[in-house]
């Protein structure tokens, strides 16, 4: 009965021991704020038998100088067997850490990203899950690092909380698409932390085919300047392994001013449905380019769909109607004011000539006592 409770003792200590889960990854992300922790995995048996070795724990720096942690090093950090514990984590903490017992060694690189004021989320830190529409979405707020020290979970969707369980378990539909965040209350040593792992759902449609298709009129007439670059954007809708390509004439693959864009193909999800979209590129435009088609395919085993655009040579505008209706008013009003000025000039000649002669006589006698 003795050695049956000392068995039972020994695995919960284990179980206890082992509550936290090692770390593999040498690159991490964290959050300021929150607490994290780094332990090695795949400790030798040697050291585990050894219960006098102890581990040590070094921080690096920019200039590649190594310094030894120890209890004084900081109050947030703490040791605990194999683990190095931040209460919590904070942008100082950024760098390289190294773990050495016996022959053991291991490094991770911390990367510390400062907390988002206006979101309940780092960018950085969301995992992305797809789930089929109508296919059980499940959602299950859980943390075992920490199960022993948390005190209240919340569940919230696009930074609002949607539900006081921390748990969703329901046919998947498009308007559960968003950003599902778990928020975990931490209490250690009096203190209360916050805890986030926020997991990014997007609903597509089922597994079937969907039939290939190209968005848009299918013929397309783009106008151009003789000289200038032209940028082709054709974009479809289309299952992953379709072929998406465009075709051109015999004498233009060969011109290193016509390049279809092999590097990237830029796709993204909309209603559940795949969509992506190919450029094909012209530099310098010339005449040879006009009048021709250029076609942009989709296709599989069961459906094609083509595409058609065509360079035009770009018309002058003509003059915008507000620009030649305020132009001709101009015309008019000047018209109109020089006609005036004659009339004026005709009816008052008299006038005109005696105000003439009279400034004349008066600029004649200002002068003849200027020289006597």
């Amino acid at each position: 009965m003795h050695h049956e409770e000392l068995i039972l003792t020994l695995c919960i200590l284990i179980v206890k021991s082992a509550s936290k889960s090692c770390i593999h990854r040498s690159q991490i992300h964290v959050v300021e704020g929150e607490p994290f922790y780094l332990k090695p995995c795949g400790i030798s048996a040697p050291v585990h038998r050894n219960e006098t070795a102890t581990m040590r724990w070094f921080k690096g720096s920019a200039s590649h100088e190594y310094r030894e942690l120890n209890n004084r090093s900081s109050p947030r950090v703490t040791f605990h067997d194999h683990t190095l514990e931040f209460w919590p984590v904070e942008m100082e903490d950024e760098g390289t850490y190294i773990s050495q017992v016996g022959n053991d060694r291991r490094n991770w690189t911390l990367n510390v990203t400062k907390r988002n004021k206006h979101s309940c989320f780092s960018d950085k830190l969301v995992t992305s899950r797809d789930v089929e529409v109508n296919k059980s979405l499940h959602i299950t707020c859980k943390n075992p690092n920490y199960e022993e020290l948390i005190q209240d979970t919340w569940l919230y969707k696009n930074c609002k909380e949607i539900s006081k369980t921390p748990r969703i378990l329901k046919d998947a539909e498009f308007g559960d698409e968003g950003y599902y965040s778990c928020v975990f209350s931490v209490h250690h040593n009096g203190t209360r932390y916050n805890i986030t792992k926020t997991v990014n759902i997007t609903v597509i449609e089922g597994r079937s085919k969907v039939t290939p298709a190209i968005l848009g009129p299918k013929c397309e007439k783009v106008g151009v300047e003789l000289g200038k670059d032209v940028e082709l954007n054709c974009s479809a809708s289309l299952n992953k392994d379709d072929l998406f390509y465009w075709s051109i004439r015999k004498e233009d693959s060969s011109d290193p001013n016509v390049q279809e864009d092999r590097k990237e193909t830029t796709t993204w999800i909309s209603e559940g449905k795949l969509h992506a979209s190919k450029i094909l590129r012209f530099q310098k435009i010339t005449e040879n380019y006009l009048n021709v088609l250029y076609n942009c395919t989709v296709a599989n085993e069961e459906a094609i769909d083509t595409k058609s655009f065509v360079l035009v040579r770009k018309e002058i505008p003509d003059i915008p109607g507000h620009v030649f209706t305020g132009g001709v008013t101009v015309l008019v009003l000047a018209s109109v004011a020089a006609v005036c000025i004659v009339i004026l000039c005709v009816i008052y000649k008299v006038d005109l000539v005696l105000f003439y002669r009279r400034i004349a006589e008066r600029d004649e006698t200002l002068t003849g006592n200027m020289l006597l």
